[in-house]
């Protein structure tokens, strides 16, 4: 009975040390894209500062949280890119990354397919992951389709709110196209809408 008990333990602790958060590939940028163009993935990036109070809390909160690594591993190749030295200078004035945390998510081409700012919880952020991979609501994606000359309201709607959550300049522009194709202002949907694009 007690052998039994102490297999029982020991595998429950094995299962606990298996459980992880994001894994962090050890390499530079151009190697995470070299390994992203032979997988197939996207690479998903922490562009961080060392002083930053909120990149610390991601570090703790978020990037350990057995969810997120689970859906993250399985979708990205993922790097941490200290934006205050090395390859981080230029990445940061590559991607316009002026606010940190900033996430950033590019194709093996170096594209920017999709960006977020700032402290996200765990759902939200596993939310995040999952927009980043879908093309209804991707930035390179939704911004290629609207470049085509496709501009109904799901993709004007879906686009101001990537730009948005991106901090990208032309997102109230968008916005006010996508009211524009709106014959009633005051649905909750719309109302919600407005709030988020305007009241700052």
């Amino acid at each position: 009975m007690k052998t039994r008990f102490l297999i029982l333990l020991l595998s429950a602790i094995a299962n606990l040390s298996l459980a992880q958060g994001i894994e962090f590939f050890e390499g530079s940028l151009e190697e995470a894209l070299a390994k992203a163009k032979l997988e197939d993935k996207l690479i998903f990036i922490d562009a961080y500062t060392t002083w930053c109070g909120p990149c610390k809390a991601m570090n703790k909160n978020v990037f350990t949280d057995v969810n997120v690594g689970e859906f993250y591993n399985k979708s990205f190749i993922n790097l941490k890119i200290d934006q205050e030295k090395g390859e981080g200078l230029d990445f940061a004035k590559k991607y316009n990354v002026r606010f940190y945390p900033t996430f950033v998510f590019i194709n093996s081409e170096g594209e920017m397919a999709h960006k977020a700012v700032g402290y996200i919880e765990v759902e939200d952020f596993i939310l995040l992951g999952a927009a980043a991979t879908n093309d209804n609501y991707q930035l390179l994606s939704l911004q290629n389709k609207y470049d085509k000359g496709d501009k109904n309201s799901r993709v004007l709607k879906n686009l101001a709110n990537a730009l948005s959550e991106a901090y990208m300049d032309n997102s109230e522009e968008i916005a006010l196209e996508y009211l524009a194709t709106q014959t009633d202002w005051k649905n909750d949907e719309n109302i919600a809408f407005i709030y988020n694009h305007f009241s700052n």
